[in-house]
Order: structure tokens, then sequence, then C-alpha cells
């Protein structure tokens, strides 16, 4: 115990004495701020996603942005630039017509849009187009599929990203504000959660059976949230025709296609009444885009 106590007198000492003294410090800091040269597709995202709409666009693979649940590749630089370009033209701009401003978009659209270069796949075979995280984040996958082909070919274009967009869209408008507990009793207890894939079947054989129960798609029977942004994502990417020719697929039938347009009617009066949106407004203004596809500069920055 005595020799503790010396120990401890000695060691205070030590400190007083290390205090006292005078060191000079480096003016230099060792944290210095790293410098990351911006490309031209860097400076197009700041200057019309970020400064315009406060959105930003991550195209280098970050493995905490992207799930681990499966194997992914970082999209191309190159189909990166396609998609950047296309989804201004295709997704936010015509918002922007159609409300008079950017406010809309730059209001309630995600913040972080993140690009995958290859698919998602399921265990039961399906694979993911896209996902919206909150309010947050939306994923797109399959960028590198986009070139000057499939670039310019509007039913790749919807298939593959922009039906997904304004689907997922959509699921962050109801977040903000929920569509009226009367859509969903249209259908009722039909809905079939997850298991939609195997109850409908595949290809256009399920199409047509999903339609007849009174659901735009297969998918759209998981449940009212999906049958909501189902409905609205296939109305305004598809021309009349198009979507008339949807409604009649083999299979479908007239009491189907009731159910379908009382839905539709539901989700016209929500864009209008909550968000001051014209369906058919937005669609034309959509589907008059895509025509002129071939004259859209998808490359230069």
């Amino acid at each position: 115990m005595k020799f503790k106590n010396i120990y401890l007198i000695l060691f205070a000492s030590t400190l007083v004495v290390s205090a006292c003294k005078k060191e000079k410090l480096d003016a230099n800091s060792v944290f210095v701020d790293s410098t990351i040269e911006k490309n031209p597709l860097d400076n197009y995202i700041y200057n019309n996603y970020v400064l315009n709409y406060n959105v930003d666009i991550l195209y280098k693979y970050v493995d905490k942005e992207s799930s681990l649940n499966y194997n992914l590749l970082p999209a191309s630089y190159t189909s990166s630039i396609r998609l950047t370009k296309l989804f201004k033209y295709l997704g936010f701009e015509p918002y922007d017509e159609v409300t008079g401003s950017k406010i809309f978009i730059k209001q309630y659209f995600p913040k972080l849009i993140n690009f995958i270069g290859s698919a998602a796949y399921n265990n039961n075979g399906t694979r993911i187009l896209g996902t919206a995280e909150g309010a947050k984040k939306i994923t797109l996958y399959e960028v590198n599929s986009l070139n000057a082909t499939t670039g310019v070919n509007p039913d790749f274009l919807t298939d593959s990203y922009f039906h997904t967009i304004h689907h997922e869209f959509q699921h962050i408008l109801n977040q903000t504000t929920d569509f009226p507990s009367s859509f969903q009793a249209i259908s009722g207890n039909t809905y079939v959660d997850d298991i939609w894939s195997t109850v409908w079947g595949t290809g256009a054989a399920g199409n047509g059976a999903a339609l007849a129960a009174g659901f735009i798609s297969p998918y759209a029977s998981s449940s009212a949230k999906e049958d909501f942004a189902e409905l609205y994502s296939f109305y305004i990417t598809l021309s009349a025709a198009q979507f008339n020719a949807m409604l009649n697929v083999t299979g479908s039938t007239a009491a189907g296609r009731t159910i379908i347009n009382n839905k539709l009617i539901a989700v016209k009066n929500y864009m209008l009444t909550v968000w001051n949106i014209d369906m058919d407004v937005l669609r034309a203004n959509i589907v008059n885009r895509k025509a002129n596809l071939a004259t859209f500069d998808q490359t230069s920055l």
C-alpha cells in the first residue's frame, strides 16, 4: 500500500511537468479533404438534377446503397449518360410542364436515384426492375441494357424503366397523402399478397387471368397499394390505344374491365383532387415525348 501511494504521487508529478511544457503545433492539419475530379456526367447531374430538383444520381456502384441479397454489376458510364438524360426527359419534365414548375418534383421526388447495371432476381424467378425506399431513394436495375438501339424503343424504355419510375413515384405520393380506403374496397379480399406469380401464372395467360379478376397486371393483385401504383403507371405511360389493347387481351372479361375502370376513376380523382394533376394531360405529354425519341439527344452532355 505504501509503495502504491508513492507511485501515484510520482505519476501525478509527471503529469504536472508534462502539462507545463510548451509544444509548437504544426500549422498544417493532418486531415486534408480529398479532391475528386468531376467528369462530364457528374457536372451534368449537378447542374440539371441537384441544382434544379435537389435530386442526386448515384451511378458509380456503392455497396451500402445497394442490396447485398443479389449479385449485382455497376452501371456503365455510357448507359448511365443515356438514362440520366432520358430520366429527365420522360420522368421529370412531364410533371414540370403539367404543374407549371419544377417545385412538384423538387418537393416530393426521392432525393437519390441509384443506377444498377444488372438485374436483381428473386428466388421465385421474378426479377426486380426497381425499388423505392421510403421517400428517400429509387433504385433502377438493368441499366446496362440501355444502348443506341433500345434507347429509341419506347416500349423497351417503358417496360424496363419508366413504368417502374412512375409506379415507385406513386408510392411516394401515397406515403405523403394516402389514397381513399374506398379504392381497396373495390377488390376487397381478393388480393393475394406475395403469391401473385403462382396464382396467375406467367405470360399472356397470366395477364389475361389477372385482368379477368379486375387487376391491370398479376403484380397489381399483391396489395391495394401495388394495384393503385400499377394502374396509375400503366395509364400514363401507354397511349389510349395501347391501354385499351392491354385491357382486351385474350382471357380478359367485361366484368374485369368494369372493375379496372372503376379503380381508374378513383386513381384519376385522387391525382386531380390531391395533387392537381390531370392524368390525361400528363399521359398526353409523356406519349408525345416518346413519339419524339428518335430526335432526342441521349448522349451529349
